[in-house]
């Protein structure tokens, strides 16, 4: 039998499209390309974080990052050869040539505050209809981001003042730091989160927020500041913007996460509500003829995968459900459901 042998290619990453990423400026092809390479390798995630303080170091000095970074990069290569040291006192020395440069800079600049090494404030990240992302923030917390979500953080959030806003759906798998609690601010409600993972719907025109714990520990706050009710994993809190009603309760996780695996379930709920997800999965428009039809109770799996007439073909044959399909040009598709 012949013996295969695998190697794994390293990716060579160009700093200036990390520049653009940290800048909010890079394009969803180009942060793509920026999580594929921190995501190929352990080394690549410790020098994304080491090349982040050398950026934020650089930024409002108007200084270029990529060659501040190659001369550390550089100091280093010198150093492990000289004193054949492992890797972890090079990732040391590191850290003390970033800390150095910040020292140096204080003394250059003192009339300016820390504050202007954060980030530069409001990134914001969309993620288009019929479209699914994967974000890494700078804490090193993963987002992944349902279609048609909107994901906003602060200048400040590399200071420690762990803040994002979100319109949409979103699960998150947030970096523990007891001293900075990562905060989710909605249009109706705030979660405070003390390390976990766990899942978040929250479309302006759904008027509902619902918040699903997987693992750990988080509370939800009312905009006055008062913590409404703190979540245990296994729970779902589901809040009604209209009546004002906040109702926890054990749940089937796999109901309210498994999207984020491209497979939704259903359980009883009404066609005319599945109307508006399937809308965002697919940049579809829907319109019900039949009311009676929108009011069914519909049970289910589905793969969010699976092309548009496939999906629909399926309620067809498990409801009472019959569609039509009216391609535009330049407009998302339009659907009745009869």
């Amino acid at each position: 039998m012949n013996k295969c042998t695998y190697y794994r290619t390293k990716i060579i990453m160009d700093y200036s499209i990390i520049n653009k990423y940290f800048a909010g400026e890079a394009s969803e092809t180009e942060v793509q390309e920026v999580f594929q390479w921190i995501n190929s390798d352990l080394e690549n995630r410790k020098e994304f974080i080491q090349y982040k303080k050398v950026w934020a170091l650089t930024t409002k000095l108007n200084q270029n990052p990529d060659k501040i970074w190659n001369e550390i990069s550089s100091k280093l290569t010198k150093l492990k050869k000289q004193l054949n040291i492992n890797h972890y006192w090079i990732m040391a020395a590191g850290f003390l040539l970033v800390f150095g440069l910040g020292t140096m800079m204080h003394y250059i600049f003192p009339q300016e505050s820390q504050e202007q090494f954060s980030y530069l404030a409001g990134t914001r990240i969309e993620v288009p209809l019929g479209q699914m992302s994967n974000v890494i923030l700078p804490d090193g917390t993963t987002v992944q981001l349902n279609s048609g979500t909107k994901l906003v953080y602060s200048g400040k959030f590399n200071s420690g003042e762990r803040m994002v806003s979100l319109e949409g759906e979103a699960f998150f798998d947030v970096t523990k730091d007891q001293s900075h609690p990562f905060v989710i601010k909605t249009n109706t409600l705030d979660i405070k989160v003390y390390g976990t993972s766990f899942n978040i719907q929250a479309y302006p025109e759904d008027k509902k927020i619902n918040t699903t714990l997987v693992e750990g520990s988080l509370g939800i706050f009312g905009k006055n500041g008062s913590e409404l009710i703190r979540l245990v994993p296994g729970e779902n809190a589901t809040y009604n913007e209209e009546n004002r009603k906040l109702l926890v309760g054990e749940v089937n996780l796999d109901l309210y996460t498994s999207w984020k695996d491209g497979l939704i379930t259903f359980r009883n709920e009404k066609l005319k509500d599945i109307a508006r997800k399937i809308e965002r999965w697919y940049n579809v428009e829907i319109i019900i003829e039949n009311d009676r039809v929108g009011e069914e109770i519909y049970l289910g799996t589905i793969l969010k995968n699976k092309p548009i007439d496939q999906i629909l073909e399926i309620f067809a044959m498990t409801s009472s459900l019959k569609y039509r399909i009216v391609s535009r040009a330049d407009q998302p598709t339009l659907i009745y459901w009869e």
